[in-house]
């Protein structure tokens, strides 16, 4: 059984719920005698508009000179982790976490060639609806998933993604992908004597890029418009779409009914859930979908698309929220008309997305499953 003392993560940016996540890791790590460091490619880049307090960071930690690669949109960026193989070797760390397939990835594999190399993949990707990777995309990323020495996957569908790249089902354990709940039970408590008035609030937060389909949802909300007219859409979000979408929502005679909120910080949240009968989670594909554990935590209903990979780990159809494929426009609007027509069934779900959260998505939760893999492999090697 090997004496693991050091623990290195390889992630890519600073984010306010990973810095929660790798401080109670810290702290779970440190009372079994094991150091923590989190090493970021970058201290972060362009489309992450959220602040960050790097005050509140009690891991030990470093950023890597990365140069920086934008392959279409600055939604797909990629670091180069310069840097990375001298901190390897000056660190010795007894097992390494990385996070997906990147440059990082990479080094590492070709490094085990040369010296022992403890790697574990840290992993979201899933299969989804219209997924064609290439032939060298697969095979690059089994070569890599091959000297692994094992794998944490962000929930169930990032798990049966790795298994068909050839990753033992019994080597991945799941770190579940959430956020600071407690930010956000707050709001759960704040909305129990809130009063529904007869316009319902309906709420959507995200980046309104080509990837979210945001169109889809606009074209539901005018068929919901002609069946269930009483209620008041806010888009919270920015991206390349947003001009794009305030044409769709003129040519529509939306106006009236969907306003644009623009981007807002996390400070600025509250007020819009608090408020929000329903969110309605639509994206044209997510390998998770954060903001989806941000809604449910916060005690709100919500209307959610299939195409998010925390929808499989987060959702009990009709109980904790209702699956609604927006792209059927037709079909979702009168899915949305009966859901918001019955009060009682909304406060239940909102009820149940608040209990379901803080029972199974916990940073804790997610934290537990990193040791889990630390555990395992103390066992195993």
């Amino acid at each position: 059984m090997p004496d693991v003392k050091r623990v290195l993560i390889i992630t890519n940016v600073p984010q306010d719920y990973r810095i929660v996540l790798f401080n109670d890791l810290h702290e779970k790590l440190a009372k079994e005698n094991i150091e923590l460091k989190v090493a970021f490619g970058s201290s972060g880049y362009k489309r992450r508009k959220g602040k960050l307090d790097f005050g509140n960071i009690k891991f030990n930690h470093v950023f890597l000179d990365s140069k920086k690669f934008i392959f279409g949109s600055v939604e797909n960026t990629m670091f180069s982790y310069h840097g990375l193989i001298r901190l390897l070797r000056s660190y010795k760390p007894d097992m390494t976490i990385v996070i997906g397939y990147s440059p990082a990835t990479i080094k590492l594999w070709l490094l085990s060639f040369f010296s022992k190399v403890n790697y574990f993949i840290w992993s979201g990707s899933l299969k989804f609806k219209g997924r064609k990777d290439s032939a060298f995309r697969i095979l690059s990323r089994k070569i890599l998933v091959a000297k692994a020495k094992g794998f944490i996957a962000y929930g169930s569908k990032a798990k049966e993604y790795l298994i068909s790249l050839g990753a033992p089902a019994e080597k991945i354990h799941i770190a579940i992908n959430t956020v600071d709940i407690d930010f956000f039970n707050k709001i759960a408590f704040d909305r129990i004597d809130r009063d529904s008035g007869s316009v319902k609030k309906l709420l959507f937060i995200g980046y309104l890029s080509p990837r979210k389909k945001v169109d889809d949802l606009i074209h539901t909300i005018y068929k919901l418009n002609k069946i269930y007219p009483d209620f008041q859409l806010n888009l919270v979000g920015d991206g390349s779409d947003r001009e794009m979408l305030i044409t769709l929502v003129n040519e529509l005679k939306l106006n009236s009914k969907i306003s644009f909120e623009g981007f807002k910080q996390k400070n600025d949240l509250p007020k819009y859930l608090r408020e929000a009968d329903c969110f309605l989670f639509q994206t044209g594909f997510d390998i998770w979908g954060l903001v989806l554990n941000e809604a449910m935590a916060a005690g709100v209903p919500s209307a959610v698309s299939p195409n998010a990979g925390a929808v499989y780990d987060l959702i009990q159809n009709d109980v904790n929220g209702l699956i609604i494929d927006f792209s059927n426009h037709e079909k979702a609007a009168h899915q949305l008309s009966e859901l918001l027509k019955n009060e009682n069934k909304l406060s239940e779900m909102g009820r149940n997305a608040h209990q379901y959260i803080n029972n199974n998505a916990t940073v804790t939760n997610s934290a537990q499953g990193f040791m889990d893999a630390i555990i395992s492999f103390r066992k195993d090697a």
